[in-house]
């Protein structure tokens, strides 16, 4: 899904004050091909909506993830 540029900073304020919004976009623009397990590289991993993060399908250490893993967000107590 292709977003529309902010015509003024205060517009994306608004647009990314919106956790779903935020989330979308980063996941968008990390993974154009589709969310991919950062520890193994697979492709077919699940949602899990209640804890707003991955599950890798294969079985390892790190199989949860969220988007902000291996960026410099992953550190921050800060929500997107």
């Amino acid at each position: 899904m292709k977003h529309e540029s902010a015509a003024h900073p205060s517009e994306a304020i608004l647009y990314f004050a919106n956790a779903d919004n935020c989330l979308k976009y980063m996941v968008d623009h990390r993974w154009p091909n589709g969310v991919t397990c950062p520890t193994c590289g697979r492709m077919d991993v699940r949602w899990l909506a209640n804890q707003k993060k991955w599950q890798c399908k294969s079985v390892h250490a790190k199989r949860q993830f969220t988007v902000k893993v291996g960026t410099i967000f992953e550190d921050s107590a800060l929500g997107l």
